[in-house]
């Protein structure tokens, strides 16, 4: 019986979501609305910006071009993002990245940080009608690994991940970023880890490994 974990990238694989925030910040948007944008769309965020009396082809230009910028020095990987990709390749588990984020900028982050090549398969949402919270980038990739929902593990930091996750039928582990997770988002989860260290130790202790 195959199984697979379904790792979600920006906060959860690689520390980029805080320099989003800056970079979306700078340009003038809200926190309360970049919040909001955490796991959705290029196309979501687009009509968001647009509802909040922006020009979303302008700012999203501006806010890329402050990410290229503060990323020039490297992509920051997450503690212990290593190891789990590895640990999981050792058990035989079929491992997955499941991102909004375009799939260019996705095969970049991921050659830049040596992640090439690690991942039995990489899919971007990014042009998927419905972006996270909706389950449909989980249900795409658990189809494309040819694995069942109920044998997938989602691991994600952010609320828009995990109700994505939990709506797909997937044991969902969330690794906090940004935001700690409320009482209600805690009920969505399988566990709630500290860091990807503990990602191995939890799955064997769950008797999933």
């Amino acid at each position: 019986m195959d199984k697979a974990v379904i790792f979600d990238m920006d906060g959860t694989l690689f520390d980029t979501e805080r320099i989003y925030r800056s970079s979306w910040l700078e340009t003038g948007v809200p926190v309360e609305l970049y919040q909001r944008f955490i796991g959705r769309s290029a196309e979501s965020i687009s009509g968001m910006l647009k509802d909040a009396g922006f020009d979303p082809e302008e700012t999203v230009a501006r806010k890329k071009a402050l990410v290229v910028k503060k990323l020039e020095k490297g992509i920051p990987v997450k503690p212990g993002a290593a190891e789990a990709v590895d640990g999981l390749h050792r058990a035989g588990i079929i491992t997955a990245i499941a991102t909004s984020t375009a799939m260019e900028t996705a095969v970049s982050y991921l050659e830049r940080t040596g992640f090439a090549g690690r991942f039995d398969r990489v899919i971007s949402g990014n042009r998927l009608p419905n972006g996270k919270p909706a389950p449909d980038i989980f249900l795409m990739t658990a189809k494309e690994l040819g694995v069942s929902p109920e044998h997938c593990v989602v691991v994600e930091d952010s609320e828009n991940g995990v109700r994505a996750g939990h709506a797909a039928g997937m044991l969902t582990l969330m690794v906090p970023d940004m935001v700690p997770p409320d009482e209600e988002l805690r009920s969505l989860c399988g566990g709630v880890l500290d860091s990807l260290s503990d990602l191995i130790p939890w799955l064997t202790s769950a008797g999933w490994l």
